[in-house]
């Protein structure tokens, strides 16, 4: 019955079209998307050589909030540093094979093998992006979109959810600017986690040497080797 509606429907706009005598050729339908907004992000990423932006992480689980600040470096593929200012010497090294974390107020690397095929999630690397889109179903967040945000920019937003359930964030909200950037990312873990993540100063005019990419162990530090980090 609804396909009987349908087809119904399609009939009478092309009745409408013919007895207006409106020729389609003379206009441009331009529609986008919330595919054309996830081809758009990966291909933009695609064609990054190098990225950089400021970032805001604010946590909530439970009522216990945290906030951490730093800055994010990425070289094409699959290389990145993240850099904390909160917590202050905190950092992340990570390349296609392994990732190495320094928490220095505990004075311990975890370093951890990373599949190959799946490589690690990151809103700034290619792999992560292939891996976020083909786990999730995806859909605008609203009918208008852009949205206007609360500085008066604009924004496309879409929400994400697991296709199988798993560890991770089971919920996912993505605001990406018109230029095809992931500005923010908020999402909530099957254990109630609520993490808001937000970048500023995006800059792909950098140049970053190969050599930030290498994590040079602390003196003294405690290695523990694959601690299986969790994705939350």
């Amino acid at each position: 019955m609804k396909s009987r509606y349908v087809f119904i429907s399609i009939f009478t706009v092309f009745l409408f079209i013919f007895a207006s005598g409106i020729h389609l050729s003379a206009y441009k339908f331009d529609f986008t998307t919330v595919g054309d907004i996830v081809k758009g992000v990966k291909k933009r990423f695609g064609e990054i050589d190098c990225y950089q932006a400021n970032f805001v992480i604010n946590s909530d689980k439970m009522g216990k909030k945290k906030t951490q600040t730093g800055i994010i470096r990425y070289k094409s593929s699959d290389r990145l540093l993240v850099e904390f200012s909160q917590p202050s010497g905190q950092k992340i090294v990570a390349n296609d094979k392994t990732m190495w974390i320094y928490i220095p107020s505990m004075n311990v690397v975890a370093e951890q093998d990373l599949k190959s095929d799946t490589g690690f999630f990151s809103t700034g690397t290619k792999s992560g992006l292939k891996r976020l889109f083909s786990k999730y179903h995806y859909r605008f967040a609203s009918k208008e979109q852009p949205e206007v945000q609360d500085d008066g920019s604009k924004c496309y937003t879409l929400i994400l959810k697991q296709k199988e359930t798993r560890s991770g964030f089971r919920t996912l909200k993505l605001w990406v600017s018109p230029e095809y950037f992931i500005v923010r990312a908020a999402g909530e873990t099957s254990t109630g986690k609520r993490v808001d993540i937000s970048f500023t100063n995006i800059r792909t005019d950098v140049k970053h040497p190969n050599g930030i990419f290498r994590m040079e162990m602390p003196s003294r530090a405690n290695v523990i080797k694959n601690p299986m980090i969790s994705e939350e």
